[in-house]
């Protein structure tokens, strides 16, 4: 009675199997195969062979990793390509040698299950994926342009209007003025004289001329007198003294993300200073932003990258893996931050050489 009722509940397991399921003899006769193998791979399970006749090449592969289960005395997992009549199936194939109850192995089982559509969809992420990394870089070119056209009607136009303005407002000291008139005076000559200061600030920040004339080194410094300024953060800059060879587009968007770094730790961070580290090696460049602030749960932003500033990381992480390089973040809550953008020097004929490590296996 009991082995009527194994006997019933294997076959009611394996006819529910979501996918194929086999036993065969040492030999490579099949013994056993389920209602599933019978409909996908053939009604006669002596004439069982996935993928089609004896000589196809699936075929043979099948057989020769069941011999090697058996060989090895050991389970194995492979991903068989099945030509089927609406295309190619993927499937994950689970062969294991089956032993009897003094440890020989008598038999072969095995079950598989399809994957096509599993494969497909992460084909069609990865193709969004590309997608939103190619949008990003649009974003990234079109951000520096915007920030150069900005910058320059700053200067040209605003920053004009305002110098103009303040030597009219200085030409009426010499006026005769009751002395609240001078006192109010005055005191539009300071605000306008404080906005020029503020637009010509802001226009080096978005098109800093340090990064033509002195590097990204020395734009960095003097990103880090800014910050010191605005928030009252104290940035110490690190330079390792060697050549850091560069391009306008390399040298401008690590800028620009490093100042978004550091806005985060003005912001966010509730931390009194942040150091900014630059040094090369084996062809690359190496630039660490830390803090010892409250820090954040980095896989929590990750997944929510459109709040909390994540979408401004996951555009940072874009910009620089478009450049070729990697943008790493490590944090946790209480115990500061660490990004660390690792990108490729400038070879001769504009080489990266960091993209051929990253290529390698």
């Amino acid at each position: 009675m009991m082995s009527v009722l194994r006997e019933n509940m294997f076959n009611l397991f394996m006819q529910h199997l979501p996918g194929i399921s086999f036993i065969k003899d040492l030999a490579g006769h099949y013994l056993y195969v389920n209602d599933q193998w019978k409909r996908l791979v053939s009604p006669d399970p002596a004439e069982a062979q996935p993928g089609g006749a004896d000589g196809n090449a699936c075929a043979r592969q099948f057989e020769e990793n069941g011999q090697r289960a058996i060989a090895e005395a050991a389970g194995i997992q492979t991903v068989e390509t099945v030509q089927a009549e609406d295309g190619a199936h993927h499937w994950i194939m689970s062969e294991f040698p089956i032993r009897d109850e003094q440890g020989e192995v008598v038999l072969l089982g095995g079950i598989g299950f399809d994957i096509t559509r599993r494969l497909r969809l992460e084909e069609e992420l990865n193709i969004y994926r590309e997608q939103l990394a190619s949008l990003a870089v649009e974003l990234a070119v079109a951000e520096d342009r915007e920030r150069s056209r900005i910058a320059g009607e700053l200067h040209d136009q605003v920053g004009q209007n305002l110098f103009l303005a303040g030597l009219k407002l200085g030409s009426l000291r010499s006026a005769s003025l009751a002395e609240d008139d001078r006192r109010v005076l005055e005191e539009i000559r300071q605000l306008v004289s404080g906005a020029l200061q503020d637009i010509r600030s802001l226009t080096c920040q978005l098109r800093p001329p340090l990064l033509a004339h002195g590097g990204l080194v020395a734009a960095l410094c003097w990103l880090g007198e800014q910050f010191r300024e605005d928030f009252g953060l104290q940035v110490e800059v690190f330079d390792d003294q060697q050549e850091k060879p560069l391009s306008h587009e390399v040298s401008s968007t690590v800028f620009q993300v490093v100042r978004e770094l550091l806005l985060n730790i003005a912001k966010h961070a509730s931390a009194p200073r942040a150091a900014i580290s630059v040094t090369t090696e084996s062809g690359a460049i190496t630039i660490t932003v830390e803090d010892g602030g409250v820090g954040f749960d980095v896989s929590s932003v990750s997944r929510n990258c459109g709040k909390s500033g994540g979408f401004g990381l996951f555009n940072a992480r874009q910009k620089i893996e478009y450049l070729g390089g990697v943008l790493t973040v490590q944090s946790e809550p209480g115990r500061g931050t660490r990004t660390v953008i690792r990108l490729p020097l400038r070879g001769e004929g504009g080489s990266t050489t960091l993209g051929a490590q990253r290529g390698a296996p």
